[in-house]
């Protein structure tokens, strides 16, 4: 009997000791970790992997991108693909295309896949996959992230991986980018199982036919749904709190497009279609002996209250947006949520790393959600944050320091024109006329410059943006009328449409409460909006710019002739920064 127990004992621990080895053999590392390979995880895998990094794209899905296969649920993506432009400078180009990603493949773009100006959502998915194929990028499909924590490897603290098949893998950095998959439904509302949801309503027209339609939200998941249906059915009704916000006042495309207005049409001219500004928080639903669905106040009580003259509606439909998906989280790796309205969010700082959860870094839509009223397009926000993330994380985990230099001769700079006034280009004054470029910072990250990017500031710096006038956005702003657009260059600081803004700091900024914000400067140029939005032309734009930077660094920018410098050298000690010493000490022996 002892024997049998020894013998049980003994296998049992041989068994424990194989399992250990072979866990030992499977385990996986990585420096990085990016899960899912959407539009902002492709964008972060193609950084990483022309820098030649250890990283690995754990995607759930068979493909790139699979967000897109079911949303938007017509089809019809809201993201501009402006083909034609007629101008060459990809810089420029890229302002009017929203989808492509960021790579040195100037043929591996969007437009070369759709003519249309929204296109389908399929072409967006093949897009996405030929974008993966190409680079090669290391994704590892078919494979579901279902537990992130945080374990001791080594001395080290790391992110533990695990997928479906219960396979660990560990790495120092974690990128989540799986967007925002999760049907928001708010919660302790009476009767909400008795409304659809936009994730799996039918998006045949003719299902409609005939019936009364409420639908829950008025952002453009909502409106996109009242398209759709709004020829077919009865009528239909649309409930949402705050107000209807047209994109076209508030410059957020979050906010109602043009192209899904119909029924703002409908309801104006009163033709049966009504929107109701209604706190859904303060109503729930019951359905009548007829089998209709009805929406009631809530009184004082928590009480529904009925309405006879309100018949009820055949269907309910959910259109209230999405939110991250929180249950792949351990506790000692859960990212604390934002407050108040972005309590849909994890909370992150101006690098976009959790506040709770050190080098885990948010690398997609939602660093845009946080921020929603700002930027023109959430793919664009999630590439060039994908570029931020990556420079930042390279300064903060790997310690690898790059400059970048260009001036105001470029100035197509399209990922300061997409995020604008949340984007930054920076440049350090150095001595002698040696300076340091910092390429889209967000704004957030000025006063934790040195921390940040390992840069320390003694002499000074300046910041380009690209901005909207102050009180030229908002709910209800007529943007169109004469007077936002009469303005010339004495008066380019009230210019209302977009336009670069050149600031000039003195010193070294300390942190504030609203790091969303550009804080205020020493000096500040408003470059006079454009209706062409170029800003090329030096005697339009590039004169008061040379002005403006001349008198902040105190030095003749001008460019001089060989005999011009040769001639200001024989009287002045000081020469503009265009000559060259050298070239004038031997004009100067050859004389």
């Amino acid at each position: 009997m002892k024997k049998n127990i020894l013998l049980t004992l003994s296998i049992l621990v041989l068994l424990e000791l194989l399992s250990m080895i072979q866990a030992q053999i499977t385990l996986k590392l990585y420096k990085y970790c990016i899960v899912g390979s959407g539009p902002g995880g492709l964008q972060m895998a193609y950084f990483l992997k022309k820098a030649n990094r250890k990283y690995i794209v754990f995607e759930k899905n068979k493909i790139s991108g699979s967000f897109f296969t079911h949303y938007p649920r017509h089809r019809q993506l809201l993201s501009v693909n402006k083909k034609f432009t007629g101008a060459k400078n990809a810089e420029f180009n890229l302002r009017h295309d929203w989808n492509s990603l960021l790579s040195d493949n100037a043929s591996l773009i969007m437009p070369n896949y759709s003519d249309k100006y929204y296109p389908h959502a399929d072409e967006l998915v093949r897009y996405l996959n030929d974008y993966a194929n190409q680079f090669k990028l290391n994704i590892q499909y078919d494979t579901n992230i279902v537990r992130i924590s945080r374990v001791h490897y080594k001395k080290k603290i790391k992110f533990k991986m695990m997928d479906q098949r219960n396979t660990l893998t560990l790495c120092d950095v974690a990128i989540i980018s799986t967007g925002l998959s999760v049907p928001y439904i708010p919660p302790n509302i009476t009767g909400i199982d008795l409304t659809e949801g936009y994730e799996s309503i039918s998006t045949n027209a003719s299902d409609y036919e005939g019936q009364s339609v409420l639908i829950l939200g008025q952002g453009n998941s909502a409106f996109e749904t009242a398209q759709a249906i709004s020829s077919t059915c009865n009528f239909l009704h649309m409930h949402g709190r705050g107000g209807v916000r047209l994109a076209t006042s508030t410059h957020y495309i979050g906010d109602v497009r043009a192209v899904n207005s119909k029924v703002i049409d409908s309801y104006q001219l009163k033709t049966l279609d009504g929107l109701n500004e209604q706190d859904i928080r303060k109503m729930g639903f019951v359905k009548t002996p007829d089998n209709r669905i009805k929406d009631c106040p809530k009184t004082s009580k928590g009480d529904l209250e009925d309405d006879i003259r309100n018949s009820g509606y055949d269907r309910v439909i959910r259109c209230l947006g999405f939110q991250h998906d929180r249950s792949i989280y351990s506790v000692n790796a859960y990212p604390k949520s934002g407050s108040g309205r972005l309590y849909k969010y994890p909370e992150i700082r101006p690098n976009f790393e959790s506040v709770s959860v050190p080098k885990m870094f948010f690398g997609m839509i939602i660093n845009w959600c946080t921020d929603p009223l700002f930027g023109l397009s959430p793919f664009r926000w999630m590439l060039h944050s994908g570029f931020s993330i990556y420079r930042l994380i390279e300064v903060k985990v790997s310690r690898i320091m790059k400059d970048f230099f260009h001036f105001m001769s470029e100035i197509f700079i399209q990922g300061l024109y997409q995020m604008f006034g949340k984007l930054v280009d920076i440049i350090i004054i150095g001595h002698n006329h040696s300076h340091q470029y910092l390429e889209e910072v967000p704004v957030g990250i000025i006063p934790e410059l040195k921390t940040e990017t390992g840069r320390d500031i003694k002499n000074g710096f300046i910041t380009l943006t690209f901005e909207y006038g102050k009180e030229f956005s908002g709910k209800g702003k007529d943007t169109l009328g004469p007077e936002n657009y009469n303005h010339t260059a004495k008066t380019a600081h009230r210019s209302g449409n977009i336009h670069p803004i050149i600031r000039y700091y003195k010193n070294f900024i300390k942190s504030k409460k609203d790091e969303a914000s550009i804080p205020p400067a020493n000096k500040e140029h408003h470059v006079l909006e454009d209706f062409l939005t170029d800003w090329s032309v030096y005697n339009h734009h590039g004169h008061y710019i040379n002005l403006f930077i001349q008198s902040i660094l105190q030095t003749d920018l001008r460019h001089f002739y060989v005999k011009s410098c040769f001639e200001l050298s024989m009287t002045f000690k000081t020469l503009p920064t265009s000559c060259d010493r050298t070239v004038i000490e031997r004009s100067k022996l050859k004389t």
